[in-house]
């Protein structure tokens, strides 16, 4: 078809025509349609399922009968040729075969089902149209050919009731030819917008040929006249098409951010150079008509020079945060970290805010975070917070707080070969550094939510626990007791001898509710309580199988229970680490006391901490012990080998009666 077209458009050169659709143009479009269709047959036979191609394929042909029946039309309807008043009339409708299609293609691009249930109502209304547009081209009364190709030939079919319609054409073309066309390109944006990896990357295929498509109208309304402006125009669907190709069967053939952001550069640095260098000499040429119109266009060219690259790099700058986020703009993106997590109130909500905000300030198809600890009992191997599609993993970095891995930050790449930057690693790093420290603090807010909800079940508990015993146990002891006395009492003038009986036998009864109180309290002491902290440290450390040299006061003034309790069980805690990792000879045991402030110093001699330290539940025990009572408790490497466990716990605790915690007191 393309060859002939060419035929009959040189053959028919000298027939009057439109001015603007000359026989070389007509013939370049022959040749459009060719390059239009290629793409299509490259896509059918690689991906024969997806309908693109065929689509491709289908309005390259619409495109190369319209050339034709306008050529042959031209040449044969001036000789009487067979077929002429056919072709003419198959003019007036031939366009629809090459637009519609190109309108299907996208909406059902790139793989080849709608973006969802919804959008079938619109693929309806273009299937719609088609036929509409089709069926009024068909039967449309007046000359064929829209009255410029072939003005003394009249549509055979014609009704004239229809006049209306083509005296109306222009604003019946609005809902019939625009509006598909805005459909079809807005389902685009619909996908760009839920889109991540593969789908994304191929829609910015689609962006950079609308992107030529936009430079080539430019140049045809500013730049080209004549021929070469009708053949500008006719690239725009050769570009669309050679895109679509490559977003479907190698959307990874070349690096379509880089291609895009460059051209997106280029593209505005050209034009705001045109229009400054317009704008200029218009400003120039006012100012100095009249002393020197010849300097004007050198000083326009001249602050021009001197604009072009402040210009590039603010276009760099903007479309780099366009395409890859804020890589370059490492303070904006950890603001905008800060900010975020900063209005998050919930703490289960700061890290999942934290991967968003990755997520966004670099355009990142998917993000994770890990944490070597869960944030709920329930969440055992469950990651902490994820944003976006998981895909391939391209990077993944360690966070670390305090010196101890607590987590991972795991991110995937924009595309499956993509490397990232180091603008892109810098950002990272800094990013993480940032997660470390929030995912601590969000770790140490749930462990003390999470330890208030074990010391009110553990209360409940312990109540229900003891209410038993007493109702068991002491309860009735207690009233068997009170039976016997009473029974005593009616006898105490009749009969001496069982009352006797009967009150030895109530005090053997009182003698045993003592014992099972006593007994019950003493459960409910631990040995701090029973010994002194002091005591308590030196019971424990001598039935320790380890060399455990202990450096304390002679004396330890009252401390709140919650403080001694914490120190004991960090201590114990630390100690049964070193006997069960450590593989030390010896263990120092430190206590001194400030002014406000204890700290409890646990040291060992033994092999040290692994380079990458990954706490278990020791470890968390007994920060979880020091951050109730307001203290902290830091696990470090030694400086003479081995490991240190440091606590620091205040002296003091609000409503805390330090005037019974005397010995005395504890020994009553």
């Amino acid at each position: 078809m393309a060859i002939l077209t060419v035929l009959f458009a040189v053959l028919g050169r000298a027939e009057p025509r439109p001015e603007w659709h000359p026989w070389e143009l007509m013939a370049a479009e022959s040749v459009g349609s060719v390059m239009f269709a290629l793409p299509g047959l490259v896509v059918a036979r690689r991906r024969s399922r997806n309908p693109a191609g065929w689509l491709l394929l289908v309005a390259g042909c619409g495109q190369a009968v319209d050339s034709l029946v306008h050529a042959y039309g031209l040449y044969a309807i001036p000789r009487g040729l067979p077929g002429s008043v056919l072709v003419a009339w198959a003019s007036n409708w031939a366009f629809a075969a090459f637009v519609f299609p190109a309108f299907f293609l996208l909406l059902l691009f790139p793989d080849g089902r709608m973006p969802s249930r919804r959008w079938r109502v619109a693929g309806w209304y273009v299937g719609a149209c088609a036929a509409v547009v089709v069926s009024i081209g068909a039967v449309a009364p007046g000359a064929l050919g829209g009255g410029e190709y072939f003005p003394s030939t009249l549509n055979p079919i014609g009704v004239p009731a229809l006049s209306w319609v083509m005296e109306n054409s222009g604003i019946l073309s609005v809902p019939l030819n625009l509006v598909p066309f805005l459909l079809s390109a807005s389902s685009l944006l619909f996908r760009f917008r839920k889109s991540a990896g593969k789908a994304r990357q191929q829609l910015k295929w689609v962006a950079w040929a609308v992107l030529m498509a936009v430079l080539l109208v430019i140049a045809h309304v500013v730049l080209l006249d004549g021929l070469a402006q009708g053949i500008g125009i006719g690239l725009v669907p050769v570009v669309l098409s050679a895109a679509i190709a490559v977003a479907i069967v190698r959307h990874t053939l070349f690096d379509i951010d880089r291609i895009l952001s460059n051209s997106l550069i280029y593209a505005g640095l050209t034009g705001c150079v045109s229009g400054l260098y317009i704008g200029l000499v218009t400003l120039f040429g006012l100012l100095l008509q009249q002393s020197a119109p010849g300097v004007v266009p050198l000083l326009a060219t001249g602050a021009i020079a001197a604009l072009v690259q402040p210009l590039r790099t603010v276009l760099q700058r903007l479309v780099s945060r366009l395409v890859y986020g804020l890589r370059d703009d490492p303070y904006a993106a950890l603001a905008g970290l800060g900010r975020r997590l900063e209005a998050t109130t919930d703490p289960k909500q700061v890290l999942p805010q934290a991967a968003v905000t990755v997520a966004e300030a670099l355009r990142l198809p998917y993000v994770l975070i890990e944490l070597n600890e869960p944030m709920a009992p329930a969440a055992v191997g469950a990651p902490a917070a994820v944003s976006g599609i998981e895909g391939p993993v391209a990077l993944r970095l360690a966070l670390v707080h305090q010196g101890v891995e607590i987590g991972t930050l795991v991110v995937g790449a924009r595309t499956a070969e993509e490397r990232f930057s180091p603008a892109d690693l810098r950002l990272l790093r800094d990013v993480a550094r940032q997660i470390a420290q929030a995912a601590a603090g969000v770790q140490l807010s749930l462990a003390l939510l999470r330890s208030q909800e074990r010391a009110v079940a553990v209360r409940a508990e312990e109540r229900r626990r003891l209410a038993g015993e007493l109702h068991d146990g002491v309860g009735p002891v207690l009233t068997g007791a009170t039976w016997t006395l009473q029974a005593a009492s009616t006898m105490l003038w009749t009969d001496a001898d069982a009352t006797h009986d009967l009150l030895a036998t109530a005090l053997v009864h009182i003698r045993q509710g003592a014992e099972d109180l006593r007994r019950i309290s003493m459960g409910l002491r631990s040995p701090v309580d029973q010994l002194g902290l002091r005591e308590a440290v030196l019971a424990y450390t001598d039935r320790v199988s380890l060399g455990v040299h202990v450096e304390m006061p002679e004396e330890i003034p009252p401390l709140p229970a919650a403080i001694e309790e914490a120190v004991y069980w960090i201590l114990v805690e630390a100690v049964a680490n070193v006997l069960r990792h450590a593989e030390a000879d010896n263990c120092w045991v430190g206590l001194r006391l400030g002014d406000d402030t204890l700290v409890l110093a646990i040291a060992d001699d033994g092999k040290g901490l692994p380079p990458r330290m990954r706490p278990g539940v020791g470890v968390g025990s007994m920060r979880e012990r020091a951050a109730e009572v307001g203290g902290m408790c830091e696990v470090r490497a030694r400086s003479k080998g081995g490991t240190e466990v440091v606590t620091r716990l205040p002296r003091g605790l609000p409503g805390a009666d330090l005037g019974r915690l005397t010995e005395k007191g504890r020994d009553v």
